[in-house]
């Protein structure tokens, strides 16, 4: 038999014996609240202090909730996760849809909303070619509000190549 789990924010004693997601919540509280303006300086930090910084792929507020709980022993040491990533094959995927921008931005605003209200990480986010540049510029400055500390931009018309010197 299917059971429903409702997640307040309050303390609910028979819900936080019937719900997985209480221990993860209280993790976040505790951890303190995160901000838009507090996101970018902390992967701004892990970029300099760094030499890898640890990515993985979100896709809803749930899957950055495990993606939080996540922990590793790697040499004796713990590790998680530095920042999360905001992707647009999973934003189509989890649709049933194909990863040629038959998202809606406003859609995947929606899937980051609820992943920064659950997660105190940075996240990136998969801007796959920006769009028209008069659009991309509302598409950033709605993402800042949000609280997204970086975007990446594919370019699919132009070519190069990288020789090391």
């Amino acid at each position: 038999m299917a059971r429903t789990c409702h997640v307040p924010w309050e303390s609910n004693a028979d819900e936080e014996r019937m719900c997985p997601l209480r221990p993860l919540q209280a993790q976040n509280r505790a951890r303190g609240a995160s901000t838009a303006g507090s996101r970018l300086p902390t992967l701004k930090r892990l970029i300099q202090e760094k030499p890898i910084v640890r990515a993985i792929e979100v896709h809803s507020g749930f899957s950055a909730l495990v993606v939080d709980a996540a922990v590793a022993q790697r040499r004796g040491e713990q590790v998680t996760f530095d920042c999360l990533w905001s992707s647009s094959l999973t934003s189509s995927a989890i649709k049933g849809k194909p990863d040629i921008e038959t998202v809606t931005t406003s859609e995947r605003m929606q899937i980051v909303d609820d992943v920064l209200e659950v997660s105190t990480k940075p996240v990136l986010y998969d801007g796959d070619t920006g769009g028209p540049k008069e659009i991309f510029a509302f598409t950033v400055r709605k993402l800042e509000r949000l609280g997204v500390s970086g975007v990446v931009i594919e370019d699919k018309t132009g070519c190069f190549s990288w020789a090391s010197e």
